[in-house]
């Protein structure tokens, strides 16, 4: 279930010197916009976007996809370390739907980060990086 798309941190001035393309781009999917979350996209995720097969993408959209496996209705419980961070402003896919799988992740580390998106890795640095980190130990140690 997907949420509507808000901004919580927008930076006018930024915007007024980017490309139209780059803003309107930037714009539509970023809850925080300032100059480092526009850095990290322009570095990270607008490479990506450029060469990716819109063919592709477009019927995934409208045909959706599917995991090789019903991830509600795991044979067994997945019983390693398990992270899901979600963005609580995330209007690409939310973050609703994925609490109704967590009973299969007996591990897991569930967070929905506010003031986050769908790249909630730039919009949520310090954050993002401490649960990963923490994840990491706790991969590393079983």
């Amino acid at each position: 279930m997907r949420g509507a798309y808000i901004i919580l941190k927008r930076d006018d001035e930024l915007l007024s010197q980017l490309e139209p393309s780059d803003v309107e781009g930037f714009s539509s999917i970023h809850v925080v916009q300032s100059k480092e979350v526009w850095y990290r996209y322009r570095d990270e995720i607008l490479p990506g976007l450029k060469v990716a097969d819109n063919d592709f993408l477009l019927n995934l959209q409208e045909n959706g996809y599917a995991f090789s496996f019903d991830v509600d209705r795991l044979k067994e419980k997945f019983n390693k370390p398990t992270l899901m961070l979600l963005g609580r402003q995330d209007s690409s896919v939310g973050y609703k739907d994925s609490w109704s799988i967590l009973d299969n992740y007996p591990r897991a580390t569930f967070a929905v980060l506010d003031r986050a998106g769908h790249n909630l890795q730039i919009e949520q640095v310090e954050l993002f990086n401490s649960l990963v980190t923490e994840w990491i130990l706790r991969v590393d140690e079983s």
